[in-house]
C-alpha cells in the first residue's frame, strides 16, 4: 500500500504526490469497516481533507456572535464581564466593532489588575495590556491560517470583508473544532436544528445551513448565494420581517411559515412540504 500524507504533512502544507485524496479517504473508510480504526479517527481524517477547500469565512464566528469589549470600559468592569463569559481572548474595539484596536487575554487582564493596580483605568489607556490584532481576509485558506497561528503563537485572528469591515473572528479552537467537530463531547449541549413535527412538517432553526437542510430533507436550493435558511428566506421576501410578523413564503412544494424573528433575523421556521402527486412523478 502506498504511503498517505500524514496529519503533520497537512498542517505544514507538504504534498505527497504518491497518493490521491480519494484513495486515502477510501482506505480510511475500508479500515473503519474492517474495525482497524475507530469511527472518531475516520471522522477526523475526513474532516482534515475537507478543510483544504475551506476559507476563513466558512468557519469564522460571525461578528454578530463575537464577544467584544469596548475600549472605554475600565479594567475592573472588564474583569467582572470576562469572569462570567468563559472565553480567554477578546477583541477590543474603539467606538465600533470595525475598529478593533487589539486583543485582550484573560490572564493579561488579571495580571495588570492585581500587580499594576490599574483597575480604574480604561482599557485603551493601559499601555502594554492589549496584544496586536492580526487581520485576515475572508478568503484566507484555513491551512494558511493554522500555520500563521503556529508561527506567531496566536490563537485569534480578525476577519475583514471586501469592504474593510470586520465580519468575524477565527480562533485556533474553530479550526480544531472543524477537525473533531463531528465527535461529540459528553459536556456539549446537543443542538437540534431540524425537528420533525409530523409526516411532512418540520420546525427549523433559522441559522441552519442550507446544505444541512438539503442533506436531511432533500431540498435543492440551486445556486443560491446564501449559507443559512435565514438568508435564503430574507432574500425571497426582499426584506427583514418585523418581530410581530409571521409571513409565509411559498416556493414550489415548500411552504415556509416564519414563527419567530429576533435581532433582525428569522430564528424559527415551520416548513410544510406538499406530497408529490402521481402526475408530478410521471413528469
Amino acid at each position: 500500500m502506498k504511503p498517505g500524507p500524514s496529519f503533520v504533512d497537512w498542517l505544514t502544507g507538504k504534498k505527497n504526490d504518491n497518493v490521491t485524496e480519494e484513495e486515502i479517504v477510501s482506505m480510511v473508510n475500508e479500515s473503519h469497516e474492517q474495525g482497524n480504526i475507530e469511527a472518531s479517527e475516520a471522522t477526523m481524517i475526513a474532516n482534515i481533507f475537507e478543510l483544504d477547500d475551506k476559507e476563513a469565512k466558512d468557519i469564522m464566528t460571525h461578528r454578530k456572535n463575537v464577544i467584544a469589549i469596548n475600549a472605554d470600559m475600565t479594567l475592573d468592569e472588564t474583569a467582572m464581564m470576562i469572569l462570567t463569559d468563559g472565553h480567554s481572548r477578546f477583541p477590543v474595539y474603539d467606538e465600533d466593532m470595525d475598529n478593533v484596536i487589539g486583543i485582550l487575554y484573560l490572564r493579561d487582564a488579571f495580571l495588570f489588575k492585581e500587580k499594576k493596580g490599574m483597575g480604574s483605568n480604561k482599557l485603551k489607556d493601559i499601555e502594554g495590556l492589549l496584544r496586536e490584532a492580526v487581520y485576515i481576509p475572508e478568503t484566507r485558506k484555513i491551512q494558511d491560517i493554522f500555520k500563521e497561528m503556529q508561527q506567531k503563537k496566536i490563537h485569534l485572528e480578525v476577519v475583514i470583508d471586501e469592504y474593510g469591515q470586520v465580519s468575524g473572528v477565527v480562533t485556533m479552537e474553530d479550526i480544531l473544532e472543524e477537525i473533531v467537530g463531528n465527535i461529540f463531547d459528553e459536556y456539549d449541549e446537543v443542538t437540534v436544528n431540524i425537528v420533525k413535527l409530523s409526516e411532512n412538517t418540520y420546525e427549523i432553526d433559522g441559522e441552519t445551513p442550507l446544505y444541512e437542510i438539503n442533506l436531511k430533507l432533500g431540498i435543492d436550493f440551486g445556486d443560491e448565494d446564501f449559507e443559512t435558511l435565514n438568508g435564503y428566506l430574507i432574500a425571497q421576501l426582499d426584506r427583514i420581517p418585523k418581530e410581530d410578523e409571521k409571513p409565509i413564503i411559498d416556493i414550489d412544494r415548500y411552504h415556509y411559515n416564519v414563527l419567530e424573528v429576533k435581532d433582525k433575523m428569522i430564528s424559527k421556521v415551520k416548513l410544510t412540504i406538499d406530497e408529490v402527486s402521481e402526475d408530478d412523478e410521471e413528469e
